[in-house]
C-alpha cells in the first residue's frame, strides 16, 4: 500500500507538470520525507513517453514569441494524491499573501491553485481548472499582481485559455473581480503590513458548475464559475489538487522572486504564506487540513515551501536562479 501511495503520487506529478505545459520538462524534484526512488523508477517507466509528448507551449505566456527562449520553470508545491478510485474532491479554499515585485519583460511569478482529473490516463483526457494571482510583463504589459484563471478539458491542446480570453469562466453580475484585474494594494517587504486574498474554488452541488470565490483581506464572495458543460471528468469531481507557486524566466534571465521573494527559513515575519487551507466536501462544508501533504520542491536552494501546519504553511524564494 505505501509503494502504491508513492506511485499516485508520482502519478499526480506528472499530472502537475502536463497542466503547467512547460517546455523541455525536467522531472527532478525533491519530495520530502519520502523515498523518491519510486517516482524516478516511474518517470524512466510509462511516464516518460507522456512527458516527451507534451507539447512545446510555455506555462503562462501568450506573446512570448516561441517558448524555446523560457527556461523550465521552478515550483513549489503541496499536492493530494491523485488518480486513484477514491481521490475525489470538490474544493479548496486557503487565504495567501499578494505581493509586489519589479519583473522584467521575459520573468513571471504565480502563486495558484490546481484542480484537476487525471481522466482515463492519456494526455488528452486531462482537466484542470487554475486560479490564483500572478506577475506577468509578456501578458499584461505591467509588473502588478494579476488576479487570474484558466481551464482545459484535453490538456491545453483544443480547449481552454487564460481569464475570459475564450468562452468558459462566467464572471457574476456584480463581481467584485474579473479574471485578468490588477490587486492592490500589495504586501510591503520585508516586515510591512500583509495584504492578502481569499481564494475558495468549489463544486456546486446542485448545478455542478465549479464556482469560484474571492475576498480580498476579508471573507471571499462568489465572483464568478466555470459552468459543467466545459469538462468532461471535472463535470463530476475533481481526483487531485494542488496549491502552490512557480516562478519562470527567458533563458539568459534569472528567476524572478517567489512569493514575498524571502525563503521560508526567512521566519513568519517575511516569507508568504497559504493560511487556513481547507477541503470541501461534496455538500459544500469545509474542514481544515491538519495532516501534511506530499510536497514538491524543484529546487530548494532557490525556492521552498515548509511542512503544513495547523492549515498553514510558508513558501517562496528571493529568485536569482539559472539553469
Amino acid at each position: 500500500m505505501y509503494r502504491l501511495s508513492l506511485l499516485r503520487r508520482a502519478i499526480a506529478l506528472c499530472f502537475f507538470y502536463h497542466a503547467l505545459q512547460t517546455i523541455g520538462v525536467r522531472f527532478f524534484p525533491t519530495i520530502q520525507e519520502e523515498n523518491d526512488s519510486l517516482a524516478k523508477d516511474f518517470v524512466h517507466g510509462p511516464a516518460k513517453q507522456n512527458l516527451k509528448s507534451l507539447k512545446s507551449n510555455s506555462t503562462e505566456l501568450i506573446t512570448s514569441g516561441g517558448s524555446s527562449l523560457w527556461d523550465d520553470p521552478y515550483f513549489v508545491s503541496h499536492l493530494t494524491h491523485s488518480g486513484g478510485p477514491n481521490d475525489n474532491y470538490y474544493g479548496l479554499h486557503a487565504t495567501m499573501d499578494v505581493y509586489g515585485h519589479e519583473l522584467k519583460h521575459g520573468q513571471l511569478s504565480s502563486t495558484t491553485f490546481w484542480i484537476n482529473h487525471a481522466g482515463d490516463g492519456k494526455k488528452s483526457s486531462y482537466n484542470a481548472i487554475q486560479v490564483g494571482w500572478h506577475i506577468n510583463p509578456e501578458r499584461y504589459g505591467d509588473s502588478h499582481p494579476h488576479f487570474y484563471t484558466r481551464w482545459t478539458r484535453d490538456n491545453y491542446d483544443a480547449t481552454g485559455c487564460y481569464n475570459m480570453d475564450c468562452p468558459g469562466y462566467i464572471r457574476v453580475d456584480g463581481a467584485i473581480i474579473a479574471p485578468g484585474d490588477a490587486i492592490h494594494p500589495v504586501s510591503n517587504v520585508p516586515d510591512g503590513p500583509r495584504q492578502s486574498i481569499t481564494l475558495r474554488v468549489l463544486k456546486d452541488k446542485r448545478s455542478g458548475d465549479w464556482w469560484v470565490y474571492y475576498g480580498f483581506n476579508k471573507i471571499p464572495t462568489g465572483v464568478g464559475y466555470f459552468p459543467r458543460s466545459l469538462f468532461s471528468y471535472l463535470a463530476e469531481k475533481a481526483d487531485g489538487m494542488q496549491f502552490g507557486a512557480f516562478v519562470q524566466a527567458k533563458k539568459a534571465l534569472p528567476t524572478p522572486p517567489m512569493g514575498s521573494g524571502a525563503l521560508p527559513n526567512g521566519g513568519k515575519g517575511r516569507a508568504a504564506s497559504f493560511k487556513n487551507i481547507r477541503f470541501i466536501d461534496q455538500d459544500g462544508n469545509s474542514s481544515p487540513i491538519k495532516e501534511d501533504l506530499p510536497m514538491f520542491v524543484t529546487d530548494r536552494k532557490c525556492h521552498s515551501i515548509t511542512h503544513i501546519d495547523h492549515a498553514e504553511c510558508f513558501y517562496g524564494g528571493p529568485g536569482g536562479c539559472m539553469r
